[in-house]
């Protein structure tokens, strides 16, 4: 099994040394990257790790069998298409594309070249959270889900990384709601088993402003303790970034069920939280701190609590998303020897986790309630290789 990479991050190389741990026979044999930083951590994985000026050159020289993209997010699309008209299985990092054009090219690649061909790095749906809850929902403990309320809380230290990394600029990122909330939304959605049909949100940057920055110098163990690297600045309070720092969004599904998000990257007790109610029960828990708990609606009774970091050992493996980066591994390595069929998220969830961040960011500069009608329509016509209206 032949690898390259195009974008040789930290999270690139962390995520490919673990698969080279499991899976002996993957040959890391090329990347295209002016700067990566993600190297040093591949050093004892491949002695062969060749670097390229461009990605044909790579393809056309390497002989792969599978690209790995964790470029910035705006290039996903390019380099995911130059990818699959080469023949080749692709591993895109989340989120897989920026905008809204991008998605319904890429929905036109998945329709051509088949959605097998692409994988995804949305991580959350292969935590043990996420095992634990389908077999609560699916067993009927919850009954039918009614609403949801969820957070994603990040601390100070990891907020001014947003503030000065490229990450900050949405014309790379897509956005602070797409670039680090998709996992979520994805996960959400699969809960519910619908698409969002209408949506509102609000928000903005009020932490990370000039009038809040602190003395100079003062706490730079915390605003610089996240190292950025391409295209970075130094001053997470005074930087040319148009990202928001907290926003709350409200979602609605056909199915009637509401959904709350809130996201915040200035929070000192940092936590990644859900409480999921339905009709017979609920389920809440954090994913960082491993806990989870599923009470019964009628009784007030606990039918399970776990906690899934209670010892050392679990408590190393979260480190890498709660033990979810290793879970997709051992399936990705699972696809790719053809001992799994088919993998818990595909490039359509990406997709539609994508536009529903986008569509929310468009609430919030709107200041209007967005439906999604036409979004999902324009996304099916895609699929089905219809022009839109």
């Amino acid at each position: 099994m032949r690898i390259a990479i195009v974008g040789l991050g930290l999270r690139a190389g962390n995520v490919l040394k673990m698969m080279k741990e499991e899976m002996p026979e993957m040959e890391l044999v090329g990347y295209v990257d002016p700067d990566p930083c993600g190297l040093l951590l591949l050093k004892d994985c491949s002695s062969e790790l060749t670097k390229y000026k461009n990605l044909e050159k790579m393809i056309d020289e390497c002989k792969l069998d599978l690209l790995w993209v964790a470029s910035p997010n705006h290039l996903h699309l390019e380099h995911i298409k130059t990818g699959l008209e080469a023949g080749l299985k692709v591993f895109s990092e989340k989120p897989i594309v920026t905008t809204k054009n991008d998605s319904f090219a890429l929905a036109k690649l998945i329709k051509k070249y088949g959605e097998s061909q692409l994988m995804v790095g949305l991580v959350l749906r292969y935590s043990q959270h996420m095992q634990y809850l389908r077999r609560a929902i699916d067993g009927g403990l919850l009954g039918r889900i009614t609403s949801i309320e969820a957070n994603e809380h990040i601390a100070p230290y990891h907020g001014s990384f947003f503030m000065r990394d490229w990450r900050r600029l949405k014309q790379y990122s897509g956005g602070f709601m797409l670039e680090k909330c998709c996992h979520d939304l994805d996960l959400y959605n699969s809960i519910v088993g619908e698409r969002p049909s209408k949506l509102a949100s609000f928000g903005g940057r009020h932490n990370f402003i000039p009038q809040e920055a602190p003395e100079s110098g003062k706490h730079d163990d915390v605003y610089q303790s996240k190292e950025s690297f391409w295209n970075f600045v130094n001053d997470p309070f005074d930087s040319d970034g148009d990202i928001v720092d907290h926003q709350n969004a409200l979602l609605e599904y056909p199915s009637g069920v509401s959904f709350s998000f809130h996201t915040s990257i200035n929070v000192p007790d940092e936590h990644r939280r859900f409480c999921i109610i339905g009709s017979r029960g609920m389920a809440e828990g954090d994913f960082l701190r491993g806990d989870l708990c599923i009470t019964d609606a009628r009784t007030g009774a606990c039918l399970e609590k776990h906690n899934f970091n209670d010892t050392e050992a679990h408590k190393k493996e979260f480190g890498f998303h709660y033990g979810a980066d290793k879970a997709m591994c051992l399936d990705i390595i699972g696809h790719l020897r053809g001992e799994i069929n088919s993998l818990p998220v595909g490039a359509k969830d990406a997709i539609e986790a994508g536009l529903t961040a986008m569509k929310i960011d468009e609430s919030r500069e709107s200041g209007q309630m967005i439906s999604m009608a036409t979004t999902w329509s324009e996304l099916d016509k895609c699929y089905l290789g219809k022009k839109h209206d």
